[in-house]
């Protein structure tokens, strides 16, 4: 594997217990260089974009679907 986080998005360290159990160890060729703090920030920053991105998503339905209701077409089974 290339980075931690390929194999666990948050703390590899209890991958790393199960396998050395197993007479296993884990490699990483490259490791991150960043600080905990700077993962931390982009961790926040990820989940951010994805909710805003969900409400933003749901905000265009709604008005998709209000727009068709002013404008008297139908909406057919939920798909707008």
């Amino acid at each position: 594997m290339t980075h931690e986080d390929r194999l666990a998005r948050f703390e590899v360290g209890w991958l790393r217990r199960l396998f050395a159990v197993c007479g296993v160890t884990l490699e990483v060729p490259h490791p991150r260089k960043s600080g905990g703090r700077d993962e931390l920030l982009k961790d926040f920053v990820s989940l951010m974009t994805t909710f805003a991105g969900r409400l933003y998503g749901m905000r265009s339905a709604e008005a998709r679907t209000r727009l068709l209701t002013e404008t008297g077409q139908r909406i057919e089974d939920g798909v707008v």
